[in-house]
């Protein structure tokens, strides 16, 4: 018997488009509490995980090495920050994002030059944009998460509509199926 995995309930994928719908248009308009939500909702995941790690590793019955110890202390720190300090910790992933991307551009600029490949213009500008980009989240990564966050919103607004345009196809189909000839 072959196993399918194939899910198509329409008003389960219309649920999920109407979701991805409302958290679009929550981080377009407030990208700011968006931010905060996120970074919040990843400290309290590795303040649970850290938890449980650290519950495990003094259990009775504990055949974990201290590694997983350590490892649930850090994530009740790191969860802890993540919670208490959701913009700075934001600040500082993009900062370094924008730091990797300087780097690999900067690396980039200078392979071509150095190589002037056929495509020297069209790398020169995507190489270009790549330390622009770096340079605005290194001078301005509150601003940058910002973009990230509106880049994130809409595509979630698009997803969830085209999850409903799905959902509403599906439906229809599912009721022409169903009609007697």
């Amino acid at each position: 018997m072959k196993a399918s995995i194939r899910f198509n309930n329409p008003w389960i994928i219309g649920i999920q488009g109407i979701i991805m719908i409302i958290f679009g248009i929550a981080a377009i308009v407030n990208p700011e509490i968006t931010l905060k939500a996120i970074t919040r909702f990843f400290g309290v995941l590795l303040l649970i995980s850290g938890v449980f790690l650290l519950i495990l590793t003094k259990s009775p019955d504990n055949y974990l090495s201290d590694f997983w110890f350590y490892e649930g202390v850090a994530n009740v720190i790191v969860g802890v920050l993540f919670i208490l300090l959701p913009t700075f910790i934001a600040n500082i992933f993009v900062i370094l994002i924008g730091l990797i991307s300087l780097i690999i551009g900067i690396r980039n600029l200078w392979l071509l030059l150095r190589n002037k490949p056929d495509f020297l213009l069209l790398g020169f500008i995507r190489n270009s944009i790549l330390v622009a980009f770096g340079l605005l989240f290194l001078f301005v990564p509150f601003q940058g998460a910002m973009v990230i966050i509106n880049v994130i919103g809409f595509v979630a607004l698009l997803y969830g509509i085209v999850t409903i345009i799905m959902a509403y196809k599906l439906l229809q189909s599912n009721k022409s199926n169903d009609s007697p000839d």
